[in-house]
């Protein structure tokens, strides 16, 4: 491909679930924070990072197996993207979110802290998700406002075919939720 925007370091690996993931480094200006010769985080192949876009990993964040980040999409921290998992659009991982299995997170969705997004789960819209969260099975969180944001935190676990539509909070800070549809509006 002409004009890279990374390439891998085969001087700096690390190894995670047993497979070895290389650093990545700049080649070109990527977006308005990285800089040719600026460091990344790791990707076990040039196939877990897209050659186009303004997407990156920083910081140590991790995509291997047959993850993908792509468009704008950032992992940052200690974030992790494995499996057949997909981050895609403007969405962002902070922190040691993970996403796996065959999650699809796009939008401008954000996940912070000890989340986890597996299982077939899609979000996409303005969805926020922060402290214990965990999504899974075929769940599908939808922030449906784009200047509002459907916030999720706490020890929460979405599973199943469980669909989160709207914006606001969700109220219950403990809770498990294992199907059906749930309207949320709220004064953010």
């Amino acid at each position: 491909m002409k004009n890279k925007k990374y390439k891998l370091r085969e001087d700096d690996t690390i190894v995670r679930d047993g497979r070895t993931l290389y650093r990545i480094e700049a080649l070109r200006e990527v977006c308005f924070d990285v800089h040719t010769g600026e460091k990344g985080g790791y990707v076990e192949s040039e196939a877990n990072l897209s050659q186009e876009g303004k997407s990156w990993l920083y910081d140590d964040a991790c995509a291997y197996e047959e993850a993908r980040v792509e468009g704008e999409a950032k992992l940052w921290g200690y974030a992790t993207l494995r499996g057949k998992a997909k981050l895609f659009e403007k969405a962002n991982l902070w922190g040691q979110a993970i996403v796996q299995g065959e999650a699809k997170v796009g939008g401008t969705s954000f996940l912070d802290e000890h989340v986890v997004v597996g299982g077939k789960a899609i979000l996409k819209g303005n969805v926020s998700l922060s402290e214990e969260v965990h999504v899974g099975g075929e769940a599908h969180l939808e922030g449906d406002d784009p200047s509002l944001s459907l916030w999720i935190e706490g020890k929460t676990m979405i599973l199943g075919n469980t669909i989160m539509k709207g914006y606001g909070t969700f109220p219950d800070k403990d809770a498990i939720l294992e199907a059906g549809t749930f309207r949320i509006e709220g004064d953010e």
